[in-house]
């Protein structure tokens, strides 16, 4: 079966037509790989959106952004920055910055369930895997969260995106970013800071 990612490597590298989104929708509703999205229109994600097996309803944001405290909104505005560097992807991140926003109120309202830090430990090779175009999400999975993470992102993320279609779509189209900005925002304390924290490695 030909996955989403050489689906649209093959039609179009960086730009993917109306009529190619609803051929990778159809292709989507059996697949739950990563999606090599270039620039996501607004019909796009329409049918998207609607391919999706969440059975509806908005997602649970937590608390808006002026009951919790003044720094976090600017973390938040960082995110995406931090995540979407590959060209390719910053279309599909600027129609789910929004929707990435609200999973991160989510997780500062609940303290990330006092998830500790793994800055010092992870940050650098973190920061190296979530700018290498050549690593997906599954990379970042197995290979950057810890055991009580992952069981987090289950009881958290993925209880709630079998229910939101927002949050189910946003994990098809960029799951890697969002995977990345989850581990961000455990390191950075859930949060303590007014922006993504980076640490280049050598």
């Amino acid at each position: 079966r030909l996955s989403p990612l050489h689906f649209l490597k093959q039609v179009q590298p960086m730009r993917v037509t109306f009529c190619t989104g609803l051929a990778l929708g159809s292709v989507l509703r059996g697949s739950n790989e990563v999606v090599d999205q270039g620039n996501v229109t607004a019909q796009q994600f329409a049918f998207l959106r609607s391919s999706s097996n969440a059975t509806g309803g908005p997602p649970d944001c937590g608390d808006k952004y002026d009951k919790l405290p003044d720094f976090t909104k600017e973390y938040g505005a960082t995110l995406a920055n931090t995540v979407c560097t590959h060209p390719g992807y910053k279309s599909a991140c600027q129609v789910f910055d929004d929707t990435l926003q609200c999973w991160f109120r989510k997780m500062v309202t609940g303290h990330c369930d006092d998830l500790p830090s793994m800055f010092k430990k992870r940050n650098k090779d973190l920061v190296k895997s979530c700018n290498d175009p050549d690593t997906d999400h599954l990379d970042i999975w197995m290979n950057h969260f810890t055991e009580a993470e992952k069981s987090y992102w289950r009881n958290n993320f993925k209880a709630q995106a079998e229910e939101s279609k927002l949050f189910d779509t946003m994990n098809k189209l960029i799951p890697k970013q969002l995977l990345c900005s989850t581990l961000h925002i455990v390191d950075d304390k859930c949060v303590k800071y007014d922006a993504v924290r980076t640490q280049e490695a050598r």
